[in-house]
């Protein structure tokens, strides 16, 4: 099957598409949490549910133009928040802190309205530079396949705190497929350290998102995704899940474990750098 739902040669309507696919069915799922799920923590260190919702409504809302917000914050108090980054993600989160949640949601709704109705009416092509978050300057389709990452991510976030797996078909799950997969060539070459033309070969088999692909390691030094053949350095399966886990830095308890076979060093550096998200 071909790793690519999403090409790069993807056209906006298309992406518009994808980002609609992980934002509808977030504001569904933040809608339906319980209060005890709202206010339960997340799989990620120091944020509940709710402060995942937040987050991903102050990107939305920096996109639209908004000013950041600026709460006095105890960045001691915040271990995890020990990056520039994850400062600037945090920012949002804390102004929304006990915020109730029917509040929080209903901004959430008015801001995918908004964020729909500026991207259906932004002229230029996907290759065009473009405000991203926290300012950054990105190619339109990059930030738009950023926030399909973000978002759908975001999402299995919390369906994996709650038990309740579900949008992982989706086109923004394909979108963040595609990224990951080419996560793996920086991850392949320059974190696992392969050798010139030694090959990494990744099946995913679902559900929800299956896909076959290869990446080597040029002479240069630079890996490259290329197609699978029967000649590899190192062999991965994984389910989806797992995949996804693997790729953002989740805790795999509960999920089957990936297999490794081949060349068991580069196997082994290969699971402990997986991880391409922020």
């Amino acid at each position: 099957m071909a790793p690519h739902l999403q090409p790069l040669d993807a056209t906006y309507p298309q992406l518009i598409d994808a980002w609609a696919s992980a934002v509808e069915p977030f504001a569904n799922l933040a809608e339906s949490l319980t209060p005890e799920q709202w206010l339960a923590p997340s799989v990620l260190p120091g944020w509940s549910n709710a402060d995942i919702v937040a987050h991903v409504v102050g990107i939305e809302r920096d996109l639209l133009g908004d000013p950041v917000p600026t709460p006095d914050v105890d960045w001691d108090s915040l271990p995890h928040a020990d990056d520039l980054f994850s400062r600037y993600t945090e920012l949002a989160v804390e102004a929304r802190r006990g915020v109730p949640q029917a509040e929080v949601c209903a901004e959430l709704r008015k801001t995918i309205a908004a964020r729909r109705e500026s991207l259906a009416n932004e002229p230029g092509a996907l290759g065009d530079i473009v405000r991203g978050p926290g300012g950054w300057e990105l190619p339109r389709g990059i930030v738009i396949r950023m926030r399909c990452f973000d978002i759908w991510v975001h999402d299995q976030d919390i369906r994996a705190g709650i038990g309740s797996p579900g949008d992982l078909g989706t086109p923004a799950a394909w979108v963040a497929a595609d990224r990951m997969l080419y996560g793996l060539e920086r991850t392949w070459a320059r974190d696992v350290k392969a050798p010139a033309g030694a090959a990494l070969e990744v099946l995913v088999t679902g559900p929800g998102v299956q896909f076959t692909a290869a990446v080597t390691v040029d002479d240069a030094g630079r890996g490259r995704l290329t197609e699978p053949s029967a000649d590899c350095a190192v062999r991965l399966t994984a389910t989806w899940p797992t995949f996804v886990a693997l790729s953002c830095g989740r805790d795999l308890a509960g999920l089957e474990p990936p297999l490794a076979s081949g060349d068991a060093e580069l196997a082994e550096r290969l699971l402990g750098n997986f991880n391409i998200a922020p």
